[in-house]
Order: C-alpha cells, then sequence, then structure tokens
C-alpha cells in the first residue's frame, strides 16, 4: 500500500488529479504500496473483480455484506455518487479472506446487489451466500482525529508490481478531517486500493474508520507524483444507515451477552449478520444487587431472563422484554426456597418455561419455572445422583426430546447428567473418563442443538476442547482442540448457547478478555472475535439466543 490521495478504481486507464486549494479531487484510488500482510491476517480485507475490467479492494463487515467504494462499479469512476442501486452492471466477483491469491483459501463470492451512498464514494456489496470462517471487520462509532495512527490493507498495485499476487498492509496517519471524509498519509495508496479498509486498533482488535477512495498515487508503479496523501469516505457517522441496509439477511434470533465486570453486571446483542450492540447497565435498568457473586440467562419467546446471586446468597430475578425494556430485579429465594451457600446457578428455557440448576455448599439443586412463570421449590440433586467432592461450576441445556442436560466440574473433573421429560433422572456421567485431552477441568458449557447436546470444556492451563453428544444413543464425537479457535491462554469463565442450531461460545480469559466464536449446523466454524464495549474487567460470561 502506499499514501496518497487517491480516487481512481482498479483498471483505470488514466488518473486524472486536479488540485484546487490544495485539496483533492482526482479520479478513485487503486493500491497499498506497504508490507506484505502476514499470512491470514486482515483476513476481512477482499479482492473485488468487476467485469474482468476493473479491480478494487473492499471490507466485509458481517456474514453477508461488503463495504467499497462506489467508484469501483461506477460506468464513470469519477461520478462515484451517481452509482445505481441494484444489481451491479458487469459480473463482480469478491475474494475474501485469500492474502495469497495464489492460493485456494478463503472463499469466492459473487456479488448480487449494490446500495450506494449518495454524499460519499461508498457502496454496500450483497454476496450471493453467507461467508464462513473469516473475520469480520466492524464499523467503529468514533470519529478520526487528526494526527490518529491508522492502518490498512489492500491488493493494489506497489511500487514495483503491477498486480500484486499478496495483501499489502499500510500505515498512515489522519489529517484533515472533514464531514464525510478524512485525509489520510503515509504508505502510498495504488491503483488497485479504492474500496480498501483504514482502520484503527482499538481494545485489541481492528476497528473500520474510513474506506480508501482517491489518492495521489505518489510512489506507485508508472507513477511520476511524489505526494502519497489520499482520502477515505468515513463510515463512523453512518452506522445507522450500515445496519438498517443490511437487515435483509438477517434472521429474528439474536445471541444474548451477560457479563460480571469489575464495575458492575452489563448486556449486549449480537444479531445473524454478527453485528454487536453496545452493553447496557442491568443494574442501572432493572436495579441493583448488593455484592452480585453471579449471573446467568435463559430466554422464552424473546423474553430475556436474568438471574443473579448476591452477597447474601439470595437469588434474584429479572428481565428483559422483547421490546427492550426491562421488569426489576425481585427476590425469589422464598419462591424456590433458601439454600445458605448458594454461589452459582444455570438455567435453560424448556420450551414453555425454565429449568434452573443451583450448587450451594458443594450440593447440587434444580427447580423449574412453568409456563405461568410459578416456581417450583429447590430438589436436591445430589441426594438422588450422589454428591459430588468440591463442585464449583454447573451448566445446563434443553435438547428437542425434552430432557434437560445437566454439568457439574467437581475436583477438576467434568460430570453429566440427564433429567428426562419424564421427571426421572440419570445417574452422573464420568465426562473426564473420556479422552478428552484434558488432564483437569475448570470450565464446562452446555449448549442442546436439536437432540444433540453439544459441549466445551476447558482446563486451568488454558486447554479447550469440543464434542457432541447424541443424545438419542449417548454417544459422544472425540473432543476437537478448540485452542485454535478460542487461544491457549488460560479462561476463567466459558458458557455456550444455541442460536437456531448454532452453537455458540464464549470464554473471558484470565488477563480480562472476553472472545467469542460460533459453530454452524453444517459444522463450519466462524473465525474467533474479541468482543468489546463493556465497561471495567470481565469476570463471567453467560449466553442465551433468543427470538424477536
Amino acid at each position: 500500500m502506499s499514501h496518497r490521495h487517491a480516487r481512481s478504481a482498479w483498471g483505470a486507464a488514466l488518473l486524472t488529479i486536479v488540485v484546487a486549494t490544495g485539496t483533492l479531487t482526482s479520479s478513485p484510488a487503486q493500491a497499498l504500496d506497504g508490507v506484505t500482510a502476514a499470512d491470514g491476517s486482515y483476513s476481512f480485507t477482499t479482492k473485488i473483480d468487476v467485469g474482468g475490467v476493473r479491480a478494487c479492494s473492499g471490507t466485509l463487515i458481517n456474514n453477508q455484506w461488503l463495504i467499497s467504494a462506489s467508484s469501483c462499479f461506477a460506468e464513470d469512476p469519477t461520478q462515484a455518487t451517481s452509482l445505481p442501486a441494484g444489481a451491479p452492471k458487469l459480473k463482480s466477483t469478491a475474494v475474501i479472506g485469500r492474502t495469497d491469491l495464489t492460493t485456494a483459501t478463503g472463499e469466492v463470492r459473487q456479488i448480487t446487489q449494490l446500495i450506494p451512498r449518495q454524499d460519499r464514494d461508498l457502496v454496500l456489496a450483497k454476496l450471493d451466500a453467507p461467508v464462513y470462517g473469516i473475520s469480520f471487520l466492524h464499523p467503529g462509532s468514533d470519529a478520526p482525529v487528526q494526527g490518529e495512527a491508522l492502518k490498512g490493507a489492500g491488493y493494489g498495485r506497489t511500487k514495483n508490481t503491477w498486480v500484486p499476487d499478496v495483501l499489502h498492509g499500510a500505515a498512515f496517519t489522519a489529517e484533515a478531517v472533514e464531514a464525510t471524509s478524512v485525509n489520510i498519509d503515509g504508505t502510498s495508496v495504488c491503483k488497485g486500493d479504492s474500496g480498501a479498509p483504514v482502520f484503527r486498533e482499538k481494545e485489541g482488535r481492528p476497528e473500520l474508520v474510513a474506506i480508501a477512495t482517491n489518492s495521489w498515487q505518489g510512489g506507485c508503479l508508472g507513477s511520476n507524483e511524489t505526494r502519497t496523501g489520499a482520502v477515505a469516505s468515513r463510515v463512523d457517522d453512518i452506522r445507522a444507515w450500515i445496519t438498517e441496509n443490511t437487515a435483509s439477511t438477517l434472521n429474528n434470533w439474536n445471541l444474548q451477552m451477560l457479563t460480571r465486570t469489575s464495575t458492575g453486571l452489563y448486556h449486549a446483542m449480537r444479531n445473524s449478520n454478527g453485528d454487536w450492540t453496545g452493553f447496557g447497565d442491568v443494574q442501572k435498568a432493572a436495579g441493583s444487587i448488593t455484592d452480585l457473586a453471579h449471573a446467568a440467562d435463559a430466554a422464552i419467546k424473546g423474553k430475556n431472563y436474568v438471574f443473579a446471586v448476591g452477597g447474601d446468597g439470595h437469588l434474584y430475578e429479572a428481565n428483559r422484554r422483547p421490546t427492550g425494556g426491562w421488569e426489576a430485579f425481585r427476590d425469589i429465594t422464598d419462591e424456590v426456597g433458601s439454600k445458605p451457600g448458594l454461589t452459582r446457578v444455570a438455567v435453560t428455557s424448556t420450551g414453555s418455561g425454565l429449568a434452573l440448576i443451583g450448587l450451594a455448599s458443594g450440593r447440587v439443586y434444580h427447580a423449574t419455572q412453568d409456563a405461568d412463570e410459578k416456581w417450583s421449590k429447590w430438589g436436591d440433586v445430589s441426594a438422588k445422583l450422589g454428591l459430588l467432592g468440591n463442585a464449583t461450576q454447573v451448566t445446563t441445556a434443553q435438547t428437542s426430546n425434552g430432557d434437560t442436560q445437566v454439568g457439574v466440574v467437581a475436583d477438576k473433573k467434568a460430570y453429566h447428567a440427564t433429567r428426562h421429560s419424564d421427571g426421572t433422572w440419570s445417574a452422573w456421567g464420568n465426562v473426564s473418563n473420556l479422552p478428552t485431552g484434558l488432564d483437569a477441568i475448570n470450565g464446562m458449557a452446555f449448549a442442546g442443538t436439536g437432540s444433540n447436546l453439544q459441549v466445551i470444556l476447558t482446563s486451568p492451563t488454558g486447554g479447550k476442547k469440543h464434542a457432541i453428544r447424541a443424545d438419542a444413543t449417548g454417544h459422544w464425537s472425540a473432543f476437537g482442540d478448540l485452542g485454535g479457535k478460542l487461544g491457549n491462554e488460560p479462561t476463567i469463565s466459558v458458557d455456550a448457547a444455541s442460536v437456531t442450531r448454532e452453537f455458540q461460545a464464549a470464554v473471558v480469559t484470565a488477563d480480562g478478555r472476553i472472545k467469542h466464536t460460533l459453530r454452524h449446523d453444517n459444522g463450519k466454524w466462524d473465525a474467533t472475535e474479541q468482543v468489546v464495549g463493556y465497561p471495567g474487567t470481565p469476570a463471567t460470561v453467560a449466553l442465551t439466543g433468543s427470538a424477536d
């Protein structure tokens, strides 16, 4: 990548640069002449071919949408804002997640729909099918600031290669910030870089700031220009427009995430496109819990139920209505029965009600809420199935045959039992006796995907494993290693949820980060992302899926 003010698109025969009062009004930009990107890095960057006559770069912002420069697709690249909405006039193909174009990694998709902005050189491009296993680059909400250090990536021309086969990275400095654009300088931006992402590093992950559009072409092969400045179209002020115009590929299911941090309890949602809301303060909306020790959640018909264990050992329940408002926390200790030493709860939807698992003074308990929101008293699971020594964690999930699956971590081992739909229980099974590949267990999370139970285990040293138990037969699949997905650093919390038969999992690392990934029903995994935006340092995470 090369720094300059860019406005020419891939394959343009000429770059006509007109300078007026020190600003750029050149034709659309082309390639970033920087350092070759490490294999797999900046995989959200895409190579776009427009009818075999023009090439550009683009950015994957969720699993079925790109953002790029309108000038890439316009008949006359100098008239970018005249691009009509609808299908591209020329067959347009996107290569996504392929750092080295000579390989077969990543995905190839056709672009079926364009939604251009009328006030800047910017367009949303819909893919003909979702993309799996490739990181998104989420648009940020903070405006660029003059002097800010930014990065970029693109497939355009370099100082010595006409048509590069590899992705190049770049370093920029933000200069003048305009209403719809930002001037950048540093690495050269060349032909083929129109539509390339310009991003910042924030809280340990990249965040999209703007899209490269025009440049001086200084330092690019075939150019005698020495100036390396470029222009990029801002995205921070149009997030609502992006969300609205990419909504056609959404289904009505969301992931709900709850995290207890050093400053409180916070809630966010992730939609089916992979976009996150901001984190809201649960206790500000639903009432404060003194010395909140633990929290869990489950959803029924769009209503998200939150359960919190207070420092007094009491159990509190609140819920978030489908419309977004909260009903305040209420103490349900008398309804389910007091259990001194209550430290942990896990909860799952049973379809018409809830199943609640509690851990108190080393014993495991079970209670249910019916369709009228009436609670049963705690039942002593340990009395039925046997006491598990030094129990520290509980998890639960529902499978489609009406069984409630219960997991317990005790003495650094993982145990599983089933409460059948007729109210009978199976015995504890020692999951650690299976070939999990872990010597010790410190975390366990369940999610029911149809009749199958999907499980994630974590170890104190950072190991992470995943397996599936077929509920009809009780057979366990081999445990697969999730270290390549969720990292190998130690974790202090783990949870999972089923969202339209997708297995979604999140962990809290020992150094205070939340990581999220998901496994689709077809067995493909999405790229792991670091979740950001919560105040404080996270200690626990809880997940559930809900429909609008």
